[in-house]
């Protein structure tokens, strides 16, 4: 059963990926008892090129006790509305005239597909592997994309019932309005036998299924708000210093932020003054984050040499970034002058 719910987010480039994967593989080393999963919400995805394997669109174990996946959001979306679309189309194709209007029946094809679903939709898929899955891990780590798309798809599960019924009303709406206008020209023949209970009946199972759409984003909506725990990771830079403070901001009302991890730093003493220069001006943005989010959790981790590829060096990170915590302070992060 899910536990917790850890978000890894911030601007490209900055590690997001990295920290992901090496605290997904930590947690499963501190904790073999505990199932874990990490999944990629970002389109981009290279979960699979910092274990070196094939992830991709299917649950794949990476430890005894960490899966791993890399979801295809266009095929989620084709098996998630398929049934959806092809019950609207049928209850348009009720009314006879439409099949006799080539490009009406055009027009209902385009708008009732795949490729026509609103993008929050779309980015409603990635939670509903979440859910599928709840029961079977204990701890989901989750790889964002960058910051924008991060906020939109926080923003989804509100939203994504809404979009959708909005979307397909108003192509009915338009479908009707022209049928009514052909209606008045020609009435005879206006529905089959027995087509107003069959519409009906099409209308009811319409509705049922925006309804379970809806009841699963309220499940959503509840496990950000009591399971989640967002962190942001940046470097100390100008760049993602503004880019976490503004998304802080924006996120606040979906999920709680709850620590910020400062990537790349360099170590000090390093006999390079282009790296001595570097260094004076991480210290400046370091004290800025720490100022801005005092009441967080911080964690720093330093430049490396060798790219962090495979289990063992993920690991190594890990025990870099998360040096004297355990299990549960990973999970349930708190400040250092805290109880």
């Amino acid at each position: 059963m899910c536990a917790k719910l850890i978000f890894f987010g911030g601007k490209g480039g900055v590690g997001k990926s990295t920290t992901s994967a090496a605290t997904a593989v930590y947690l499963a080393k501190l904790n073999p008892e505990k199932k874990i999963f990490l999944i990629s919400f970002d389109i981009a995805h290279n979960v699979g090129d910092l274990f070196d394997m094939e992830i991709g669109d299917k649950i794949t174990q990476v430890l005894p006790n960490l899966w791993a996946m890399e979801p295809d959001a266009d095929r989620y979306t084709e098996d998630y509305v398929r049934d959806f679309v092809e019950k609207a189309k049928k209850l348009m194709y009720d009314l006879p005239l439409v099949k006799k209007m080539t490009n009406l029946e055009q027009y209902i094809e385009e708008s009732f597909s795949a490729a026509s679903i609103p993008l929050a939709v779309k980015n409603s898929i990635f939670f509903d592997q979440i859910l599928e899955t709840e029961n079977d891990y204990d701890i989901f780590v989750v790889d964002m994309p960058p910051t924008g798309n991060m906020v939109s798809i926080f923003e989804v599960p509100k939203t994504t019932m809404q979009v959708f019924l909005k979307s397909t009303l108003e192509t009915m709406d338009k479908v009707l309005e022209f049928v009514a206008a052909m209606r008045k020209l020609n009435p005879a023949n206006w529905f089959r036998p027995g087509a107003n209970e069959r519409r009906k009946n099409q209308a009811a199972e319409l509705l049922g299924m925006l309804k379970e759409l809806d009841r699963r984003n309220d499940r959503i909506m509840r496990m950000l708000k009591t399971l989640s725990s967002l962190r942001f990771v940046t470097i100390a830079e100008r760049p993602s210093y503004e880019e976490i403070r503004r998304a802080a901001d924006l996120v606040k009302k979906y999920v709680p932020l709850e620590g910020i991890v400062i990537n790349k730093l360099n170590h000090d003493g390093l006999d390079c003054k282009f790296c001595a220069t570097e260094t004076v001006h991480q210290k400046k943005y370091v004290k800025l984050i720490e100022e801005t989010f005092k009441d967080k959790r911080i964690w720093r981790t330093w430049r490396v040499e060798d790219e962090v590829i495979g289990v063992a060096k993920l690991e190594a990170f890990a025990r870099s970034l998360y040096e004297g915590e355990t299990f549960e302070t990973i999970i349930r992060p708190v400040k250092p002058s805290q109880p």
